[in-house]
């Protein structure tokens, strides 16, 4: 898990990091990244997990974990900041989706 202090705490500062972000997507995800600006210091992650990916909050909190566990290790020494955003599409809690979601994340860093 990352810290809190890595987290994006406001509404405001995620929709300004929004309008510059660069976007990338895969049939499940979509990404935003911006590199860091000389005021600020850490690198920052955010993932959001609709309720249409799947009803059960256990299994969108286990999607959460997997992209915090596998995303946040690359980006966290690279001043950048990221947001996964799944799309709307069912998924069901499984080693089929984790090993899909892991694939396409590393599709997604690579390209930046």
């Amino acid at each position: 898990m990352i810290p809190k202090s890595s987290k994006f705490p406001l509404r405001t500062q995620f929709l300004t990091f929004r309008a510059r972000a660069k976007q990338t997507t895969t049939p499940h995800l979509r990404a935003l990244f911006n590199n860091i600006t000389l005021q600020e210091c850490d690198s920052r992650l955010s993932v959001i997990v609709p309720i249409k990916v799947n009803k059960r909050a256990t299994t969108r909190n286990e999607f959460k974990r997997l992209v915090y566990d596998v995303v946040w290790p690359i980006i966290k020494d690279k001043n950048l900041d990221c947001v996964v955003l799944f799309k709307p599409i069912a998924l069901l809690k499984g080693k089929i989706s984790k090993g899909l979601i892991t694939h396409e994340l590393s599709q997604l860093i690579n390209l930046y």
